[in-house]
């Protein structure tokens, strides 16, 4: 029985190889506005364009957090985790032409272990492709944690990120998408993305989910419930920004990283390490 939005062969190869691309999320129309959108913060403030895109996005940004509710996006997460969704990260990933940012091999849930897995979508606004910097997978790799190495995150000063050790090239797999097409992942696949050498931006906004019922085993993260209910409360619950860059919307982004800062992006806390994460400067 086909699920939602994902058929039978899209849910097995999830179940499979970890990943499934090339799902129909956004109409052109509602891709321009994203765009739209996205160009005319980074006019008027690009100051704050560095924190603001960040971790978390989805706390301060309205149309962030509303792009994670789409329901055609909310149908195929539903088809792979469940009726009972939270929505635990919203950010931005753009790389501008010459880009030498290199996302390298990586498993998102490598420093912090969440059960049942979350997953990731990547939800193009640009077109997604091997010459601009587009993901890579290596399938079937989501079936445990790899060995890593901490190292520090490229454009992300003090952030430390996990990368694999040893991963075969060979059988990587690009995830080339359209404009308004998504790709969702198991958060233990290996992937990572390659520097943007074409004279194109590459626009993308990723989204972590996160079964409600799931539980970390290090700290306690929190997260937006999107769709179904929480009756388990592991994760703690987050606001729905206003509308614009709010000081509510800072404040309450503030306090959620603050007090729930062992999350998958930050992981552990480190003895005597201070809680440090992109913020407007204060």
């Amino acid at each position: 029985m086909m699920g939602k939005l994902l058929s039978d062969a899209q849910i097995q190869g999830f179940r499979d190889d970890g990943f499934v691309s090339g799902i129909p999320v956004l109409s052109p129309e509602e891709v321009a506005d994203l765009v739209a959108r996205t160009q005319a913060f980074e006019a008027e403030r690009p100051q704050d364009i560095a924190w603001a895109f960040d971790i978390k996005a989805n706390l301060l940004l309205d149309w962030v957090y509303e792009l994670g509710c789409n329901e055609r996006l909310l149908d195929a997460v539903e088809d792979l985790i469940g009726p009972n969704v939270l929505m635990t990260n919203g950010v931005y990933r753009n790389k501008n032409p010459g880009s030498a940012v290199d996302y390298g091999w990586h498993q998102d849930s490598a420093r912090i272990q969440v059960d049942p897995c979350f997953v990731i979508a990547y939800v193009a606004l640009s077109p997604a492709t091997p010459e601009n910097g587009c993901l890579r997978v290596i399938p079937g790799t989501h079936d445990r944690v790899r060995p890593f190495s901490l190292t520090e995150g490229p454009g992300q000063r003090r952030r430390l990120v996990a990368r694999v050790i040893d991963v075969d090239e060979s059988a990587a797999v690009d995830l080339t998408l359209a404009p308004g097409e998504a790709a969702i992942f198991h958060s233990n696949l290996v992937h990572g993305s390659a520097p943007n050498r074409s004279d194109a931006r590459r626009m993308a906004l990723l989204y972590d989910y996160t079964p409600a019922e799931a539980r970390q085993n290090v700290g306690r993260g929190s997260g937006q419930l999107v769709r179904g209910v929480d009756r388990w409360g592991h994760f703690a619950p987050e606001p729905v920004p206003e509308p614009g860059l709010t000081e509510a919307n800072v404040l309450g982004r503030r306090a959620i990283l603050s007090t729930y800062h062992e999350n998958v992006l930050m992981g552990p806390r480190l003895p005597g390490e201070t809680v440090t994460f992109p913020d407007r400067p204060y």
